[in-house]
């Protein structure tokens, strides 16, 4: 049955660290201070709605905001992620609720077209998500590999550190993501 006494609402700066210790609950995981600043880093409060028992974190819905390349176009993609009930709070409707008010929201944005990943897959379908893909193999004969258009060799090859990635990975992918299908912008962090 249903506990009517939990409120869905986006959180505020000030019940961030509520928030993010009560997901790394529920994904088995500790908080602490060096994954609490990447993860901060990443995450936009206007963009996590969370379900609240007297004042307490017992569930959560988080977005990512993308864009998503489509044939002909780039289309706003909100990415679903850190979607959590605590176990205390199972099957008394928080989740349910956070998906629809979650669906409500990328409406209202404009956004129509959505996705995740799951960890548990098969809950999904109960509010209105399916699989896009269940997966690939593929295996060719090698006399069929070689390509009717080979590309022409340009510029070097080289490793570079991390420090030098972070600075030319952002160029590389921009202007790679925008004319193929089904690729998502990411963020330079």
């Amino acid at each position: 049955m249903a506990d009517q006494h939990i409120e869905i609402r986006p959180i505020t700066e000030d019940e961030w660290p509520a928030w993010e210790h009560s997901a790394a609950r529920a994904f088995g995981e500790h908080s602490d201070p060096v994954m609490q600043a990447f993860i901060r880093s990443i995450t936009e409060i206007e963009r996590i709605l969370d379900a609240f028992q007297n004042g307490r974190v017992v569930g959560s819905a988080a977005s990512h905001t993308f864009e998503l390349t489509v044939p002909g176009a780039h289309v706003p993609f909100p990415f679903v992620d850190i979607v959590t009930v605590q176990p205390t709070h199972r099957r008394r409707g928080p989740l349910i609720r956070m998906m629809r008010q979650q669906m409500e929201d990328f409406r209202e944005r404009g956004e129509f077209v959505t996705g995740l990943t799951a960890s548990e897959s098969s809950i999904y379908s109960r509010y209105g998500w399916g699989i896009a893909v269940w997966g690939e193999d593929w295996s060719i004969s090698r006399e069929h590999t070689i390509m009717s258009c080979a590309p022409a060799p340009s510029g070097e090859t080289r490793f570079v550190d991390p420090d030098e990635m972070r600075q030319i990975w952002p160029g590389v992918y921009d202007r790679v993501w925008r004319d193929r299908g089904s690729m998502f912008n990411i963020s330079d962090v």
